[in-house]
């Protein structure tokens, strides 16, 4: 905390409630609400906690997790305030002067509970809004946090959890997106402030690379471009491009660097379009590397799941039914089509490798350069792969609806050439990075999950027209089937 400190960092530490794993049964420690002792024991333990570290800045906390039924004498949040909020104010009664942060988070809880049961919190009570819930890289303006902000009183403010589920392997680097992501966030009246990371991957050492350097490369290293595009960004979301392209010129002198900065752009593209396409809100829900959920690789998106699946609220893109239905219906719902969202995949992917021959027509030895251009390549594929698989469930959609075997046949088609793609991007992916287990979707093999892919095409294959009829009861859920 010293080091930190020196540097202008502050620490927080965050607790999800209640575990009392390493204490459970012991002294009479459970992880009951309503146990007497456990909230003496929290209690104590945060006051210590505030007391021993005095360079803390503060602590967040969630009413989320591990905390029981709702049938309990104490509520949630009486729970937290009689363990942390007491805890912190114990220890304050000892440091009038210390400045100190509680900062509770926004999840399955009720804001007007909160603050009742913390109208007496000794320091700053901010909040935290899961702003894009697992997926930043999807719309720039997610609306997930509009009720909140309406419910928050004047002059409260949150910060925002700005979650990387989407992205663990490649180097990513769209300023372009970047910058509207930051510049549509809540005002200043609002906004404490964010932070970012993932929950599904460790921001540590790189574990992946087939020839990695010893001692391995920090993650923060490997990505240095995205956390730049961040970092400067949210300080002046004014910076031009034509900032980071003469960064790129600085870094990499090797290559033209408007090329480099153009194929870098449009391959990170990738990600947020077809994240925005197809929805799985938590991180355990979807991984687009892979098209999967938890667990993987069983938990692969068929074709059929596409014909099934969500856009990302907010996002104004039609999803393949609500597309089907406009097609059929007059004065459907207007917004964004699933073929569009294949054109501009496709249009992205095919600018990157248009782009990328020159670039690795360089003679080079820089190994940083190397493994850009390759994850570049492999992004612009994945592209490529997810443009064929909209179109092949659009067409079978279509089929579904009107019988003609040359929709089936399209649809054959475009999963065939989804699958050519799916290969040439596993290919590369693999030729730089291993296999890697994930603690929230499971084992990534590429290679693994192209069986899955090829299954796509047999289904396509196996398809009757009203076969969705068959499947309404999934329909009407209003998302993909979630398989633990």
């Amino acid at each position: 905390m010293q080091y930190a400190h020196d540097r202008g960092i502050e620490v927080y530490w965050f607790t999800w409630n209640i575990f009392v794993w390493g204490t459970d049964g012991k002294y009479g420690i459970t992880a009951d609400r309503d146990n007497p002792v456990t909230i003496r024991y929290f209690r104590a333990s945060v006051r210590e906690l505030v007391r021993t570290y005095p360079l803390l800045a503060g602590i967040g906390i969630t009413a989320g997790e591990n905390m029981g039924r709702d049938d309990k004498r104490l509520s949630k949040e009486q729970w937290l305030w009689q363990t942390y909020g007491e805890g912190v104010r114990d220890a304050l009664a000892e440091q009038p002067d210390r400045p100190f942060r509680l900062i509770h988070r926004f999840h399955m809880t009720n804001l007007g509970e909160i603050l009742k049961e913390f109208q007496d919190c000794p320091c700053v009570l901010d909040f935290s809004f899961k702003y894009s819930i697992a997926h930043m890289y999807s719309i720039p303006n997610p609306p997930f946090i509009k009720p909140a902000l309406e419910q928050m009183p004047t002059g409260m403010k949150t910060w925002l959890t700005v979650r990387n589920d989407d992205i663990y392997s490649f180097r990513w680097g769209d300023p372009d997106y970047a910058r509207a992501y930051i510049l549509n966030m809540p005002g200043p009246d609002r906004l404490a402030g964010f932070y970012m990371g993932p929950d599904g991957y460790c921001w540590g050492r790189e574990a992946i690379d087939v020839d990695g350097e010893v001692p391995r490369q920090l993650v923060m290293k490997k990505q240095w471009y995205s956390f730049l595009l961040w970092g400067r960004l949210s300080y002046d979301p004014q910076l031009s491009n034509d900032h980071f392209r003469k960064i790129l010129a600085a870094r990499f002198p090797d290559v033209p660097s408007e090329k480099l900065f153009a194929a870098w752009t449009t391959a990170s593209r990738v990600f947020p379009y077809i994240t925005r396409f197809f929805w799985g809100d938590i991180d355990v829900r979807w991984f687009p590397e892979a098209c999967t959920r938890f667990p993987a690789p069983r938990g692969f998106y068929t074709v059929k799941d596409f014909i099934l699946g969500q856009t990302m609220p907010g996002s104004g893109v039609l999803n393949i039914r609500e597309w089907i239905n406009q097609e059929k219906e007059q004065g459907g719902k207007e917004g964004v089509t699933p073929l569009e969202i294949a054109d501009v995949l496709e249009n992205n992917s095919q600018e990157t490798l248009k782009l990328l021959p020159e670039l690795k027509s360089r003679e080079t030895t820089n190994h940083e350069l190397q493994r850009t251009l390759g994850d570049l390549e492999a992004m612009a594929y994945l592209g490529k792969y997810y443009a064929e698989k909209i179109r092949g469930a659009v067409n079978l959609a279509e089929f579904d609806r009107d019988g003609k075997p040359e929709q089936k046949q399209a649809a054959v088609e475009h999963l065939q050439k989804a699958l050519a793609n799916w290969k040439q991007y596993a290919a590369i992916a693999l030729s730089q990075y291993k296999p890697q287990l994930l603690n929230r979707i499971g084992f990534v093999d590429l290679n693994e999950i192209t069986g899955y892919v090829e299954k796509d095409i047999e289904i396509a294959q196996q398809w009757n027209p009203a076969t969705l009829k068959e499947l309404a009861p999934l329909r009407q859920t209003g998302d993909v089937p979630f398989r633990p």
